[in-house]
């Protein structure tokens, strides 16, 4: 089958309007799996990339950095399909000067050109300019600077459905995307100012100081856990609890908890002795199984037939019981009293 498309009267050159639309419909869509993927990759290459993840902005200029790998996906994406979700919701078409299916080579260059002369490499002010300079271009009704003498972009008329279906999902990718914007916004407000955090099973609040962000998953065994990072102190911390039999007393739990993680994290009972908020509590010692640079410091408490544990993990070099990992470790049993 032929590549060419015959002129039909039907197709017009793409508006500005169309074009910006089609394109920030497929960043939005791509950027999400891309980011999500990039973050996976890190965290399994070195916990000091999860750690760097926290800080103030680091989404930010993961997304800048990112952005020539998602429109190369974009790319990819052009030269299965022959169009992406964008541009096939909006009727956009991109085709060769002599009318044909660009190749997966030619739309890549195209794509390099679009990332450098078009968006200015998302730099500041830069990019500024290089949108106005290609907007004017086509509202005159000229190519871009980038596709004069390579492609051709039109754009069919849109029914009815497809104009409100490009409108919902603009919509729904705008309330996901201010979603995720805010919750970066309100991380990046408590690393530099704390905040209140409230456990969830005894509903008591308590205040977490400036350089620790938080997030709460769950862990192999279905439980929910709080975990809390400091990329300043290179250090993260493991909130959890657990409900025992009440034959089980803390030595006994611990000693199961050690044999239980023995696949992940290297540890052994200490005999150093400990008191947390008046109670006696029970230090564990070790390291990350796969990587003995990352040191461990546990410290269980029992609290009527519940065991509340905050395990600190230092990233390589960085010791797991600093004065601001123990500050964290405070905090938080308070909340369990």
């Amino acid at each position: 089958m032929s590549d060419e498309v015959a002129p039909t009267g039907q197709e017009d050159l793409s508006r500005p309007w169309r074009r910006f639309f089609a394109r920030v419909l497929d960043y939005w869509l791509l950027i999400l799996p891309v980011s999500f993927a990039t973050g996976l990759l890190l965290g399994s290459i070195s916990v000091k990339w999860v750690l760097w993840l926290q800080k103030p902005h680091a989404a930010l200029l993961l997304n800048w950095v990112l952005a020539p790998v998602v429109m190369a996906v974009e790319g990819l994406l052009f030269g299965w399909l022959g169009t992406t979700p964008g541009k096939w919701l909006l009727g956009v078409q991109v085709r060769t000067a002599d009318a044909q299916r660009p190749t997966l080579r030619q739309y890549m260059r195209r794509q390099f050109d679009v990332y450098v002369f078009g968006i200015g490499g998302w730099l500041p002010v830069v990019n500024l300019l290089t949108n106005a300079h290609q907007h004017s271009r086509v509202k005159r009704g000229q190519p871009t600077g980038y596709d004069e003498g390579k492609f051709v972009v039109t754009a069919r008329p849109l029914s009815t459905v497809r104009a409100i279906s490009a409108v919902t999902a603009f919509a729904a990718l705008l309330m996901v995307n201010g979603h995720f914007n805010q919750q970066n916004r309100d991380a990046d407000e408590r690393y530099a100012t704390g905040g209140l955090w409230t456990n969830k099973v005894t509903g008591k609040a308590v205040s977490i100081p400036g350089g620790w962000t938080h997030r709460q998953k769950q862990n192999h065994d279905q439980q929910d856990v709080d975990m809390f990072f400091n990329p300043d102190a290179g250090v993260y911390a493991v909130f959890a609890k657990e409900v025992i039999p009440g034959t089980f007393e803390l030595d006994d739990y611990a000693a199961a908890w050690v044999r239980a993680v023995s696949e992940t994290m290297s540890l052994y009972v200490s005999s150093e002795a400990d008191t947390v908020l008046g109670e006696p509590a029970i230090i564990v010692l070790g390291s990350v199984a796969k990587d003995k640079s990352q040191k461990v410091h546990a410290t269980l408490l029992k609290k009527h037939d519940t065991v509340w544990r905050v395990v600190l993990i230092g990233t390589a070099g960085s010791p797991p019981d600093s004065a601001a990992a123990f500050q964290l470790r405070q905090i938080l049993f308070s909340s369990v009293d």
